[in-house]
């Protein structure tokens, strides 16, 4: 067998590796680590001889989160310790995360929340964790900090699901499924978390509240049927699922004998992707789960599209289909989320969006979480664990804190801060929800002059200071805001009467006026949250309403033109309504002043001893 560099590769067995070649002799090289059967590794270069064997040099992170680089040895005589990852172990799913026609509704809420490998307190976590109080929360039981968790439920996020991962090897979980008392092993798998470290987690705060509400059964256990292995011998996964499905229902009723729930399934994305596969091989576990925890990831967007793998939303086709009676006993929560290199593309590394090969800004990464969180909000999900907020070891391509590649601040915290903050006035004021009124609406001119002490002043520049609501139709205002790249955009804000094409509405209503969102984004994101402009073939219709992107919190938007030789200056087509208008003299001398414009609106704008003053010529509707 002939490996390539950058191939990935499996271990068939328990594999040492080595820090070279070669394994007899008082000199033998060490062993670095014992790679359990089933991990996967990357061909670094070619192979040696050595005592006998063939040794590939090869990379891999264990489990520990380690990265170590060694030598493997291919085969010893007939067993093969080194097989070739198959070409396509998860077939590319083709989602329909979101209805064919109406567009999504504005969300409500914030369902964006964290993954934890890690509590320490670097770049900030605690905080972050207290600014965006995300509602759910995914700790490993390892990392499982007492003071922090203490702080969660007092203040600094205590509306949040907690959800504990314990950490088994994937050898471990296939031999308890493998056992033959599945049902036993659920049982005892649930001891070990209650009687962890003398029964830390069966402690409640003084409010009542467990500190970890609920705990993962086991963790992307089970290849699924879009896997190679799975086609290879249906028979033997069958039998694996039926397991499965026992032991989740016996973990389940050990914890919720002591008050304490479980979270089901926790699949590798895409590997279980139809409600069949729900329906048929987990009977009892959706007959006695509520909450029910699914692994979404995507590349390079979780937004479908040309180009893109995605399986955001593969949650609806189970939800649709497995909720009984009144339709709301299951709860959703996605127990991982994010985008990974290896989704779709199986010889990729799982690498996160800061990956050095081909990273994402973070605009584009903002977009994929705007999008997602509008998703989930349509279907009332519990929330999403971005993996990984509290990044260990190898999974620091996946961070959303700290610095990116070339040492820039990230600002993903602080756009879902200003999202959760948004969505929060929202329901608190819906009065002053921020969509805009149709398009059709009375419009105003301005027209001026400007004087420094008696003179016509030529070359100063005129600017028109309004909101969204004001400004944010009229063409060639632009966004007013200081620290663009800390700013999230929310596709909140609603235009009807308006008719034309996709370039021309994003030149008319969105260009300059979205911080960090260019032609390309709005393209993409705009037939996902309107799917019906596919059937229009890329046309706005004027008898049919759209959602717009806005930016949070940036509320000023602006207008601006030169004076003429003789002063003159004038803004057309705007909202009527009281704005502020900044006049800056050639020498750079600033001053403004408020005034109010209705229907044919002339003024003269009077520079005089350091302050500005509006002389109104004349105002008709």
């Amino acid at each position: 067998m002939s490996f390539q560099p950058n191939q990935s590769v499996v271990t068939c067995t328990a594999v040492n590796l080595r820090a070279a070649p070669g394994y007899l002799g008082v000199a033998a090289p060490p062993v670095l680590a014992v790679m359990p059967k089933g991990t996967t590794c990357i061909v670094t270069g070619a192979a040696t001889l050595a005592d006998g064997l063939t040794w590939w040099p090869v990379r891999v992170t264990l489990a520990d989160g380690r990265r170590l680089e060694g030598w493997a040895a291919e085969r010893v005589g007939e067993a093969l310790l080194l097989s070739a990852v198959e070409a396509a172990p998860t077939e590319p799913v083709a989602p329909r995360p979101i209805p064919p026609s109406p567009p999504l509704r504005p969300p409500k809420r914030n369902r964006l929340g964290f993954y934890l490998h890690s509590t320490e307190n670097r770049d900030g976590l605690w905080d972050a964790i207290s600014r965006v109080q995300p509602p759910v929360i995914l700790i490993h039981e390892d990392a499982a900090n007492d003071i922090l968790l203490r702080e969660i439920r007092e203040w600094r996020a205590p509306d949040a699901l907690v959800i504990g991962r314990f950490y088994v090897t994937n050898e471990a979980q296939r031999a308890m499924l493998e056992s033959g008392d599945p049902e036993g092993e659920g049982r005892r798998f649930a001891e070990r978390i209650l009687t962890y470290d003398f029964g830390k987690f069966r402690r409640r705060h003084p409010n009542g509240r467990l500190y970890i509400d609920a705990w993962m059964s086991l963790n992307e256990c089970l290849p699924g049927p879009a896997s190679g292995s799975y086609r290879e011998n249906p028979a033997y996964h069958h039998r694996l699922y039926e397991a499965y499905d026992r032991f989740q229902v016996a973990f389940r009723n050990r914890l919720l004998s002591e008050g304490i729930e479980a979270v089901a399934f926790n699949f590798a994305a895409g590997n279980f992707s139809a409600a069949s596969h729900y329906l048929n091989f987990f009977p009892r576990t959706l007959a006695s789960y509520l909450y029910l925890g699914f692994h979404e990831y995507g590349w390079p967007s979780l937004i479908p599209g040309r180009g893109t793998y995605t399986g955001a939303g593969l949650y609806r086709v189970v939800l649709e289909n497995a909720r009984r009676g009144d339709g709301s006993r299951h709860r959703i929560v996605i127990t991982e989320a994010g985008l990974t290199r290896a989704y779709g593309h199986p010889h990729n590394p799982d690498e996160g969006w800061l990956n050095r090969q081909e990273p994402l800004d973070e605009n584009r990464y903002w977009e994929s979480l705007a999008w997602y969180n509008a998703l989930l909000d349509q279907d009332d999900v519990v929330g999403a664990c971005l993996y990984q907020v509290g990044h260990r070891g190898d999974w620091a391509t996946f961070r959303h804190l700290g610095v990116d590649n070339q040492g820039r601040r990230l600002h993903v915290i602080d756009r879902i801060v200003a999202l959760r903050e948004a969505l929060a006035q929202q329901t608190l004021q819906p009065a002053s929800a921020p969509a805009l009124p149709p398009s059709l609406h009375q419009t105003a001119t301005l027209t001026g002059q400007v004087l420094l002490n008696g003179r016509a002043l030529a070359g100063a520049h005129v600017r028109l200071l309004g909101d969204l609501a004001q400004l944010g139709e009229v063409r060639g205002a632009v966004l007013v805001v200081d620290a663009p790249d800390a700013l999230p955009f929310l596709w909140d804000r609603t235009v009807a009467g308006y008719a034309g094409t996709l370039r021309r509405a994003w030149r008319d209503l969105v260009e300059g006026k979205v911080a960090g969102m260019d032609y390309p984004a709005f393209r993409r994101q705009f037939v996902a949250y309107n799917p019906s402009i596919a059937q229009t073939r890329g046309r706005l219709l004027a008898d049919q309403e759209y959602l717009l992107p806005r930016t949070v919190g940036a509320g000023r938007f602006m207008l601006a033109c030169a004076t003429s030789q003789r002063g003159v200056f004038r803004f057309r087509d705007v909202r009527s309504g009281v704005y502020t208008v900044e006049v800056e003299t050639p020498n750079g001398v600033k001053r403004n002043v408020a005034l109010a414009i209705d229907g044919q609106t002339r003024v003269k704008l009077l520079l005089e001893n350091d302050a500005l003053r509006v002389q109104n010529l004349s105002s008709s509707s």
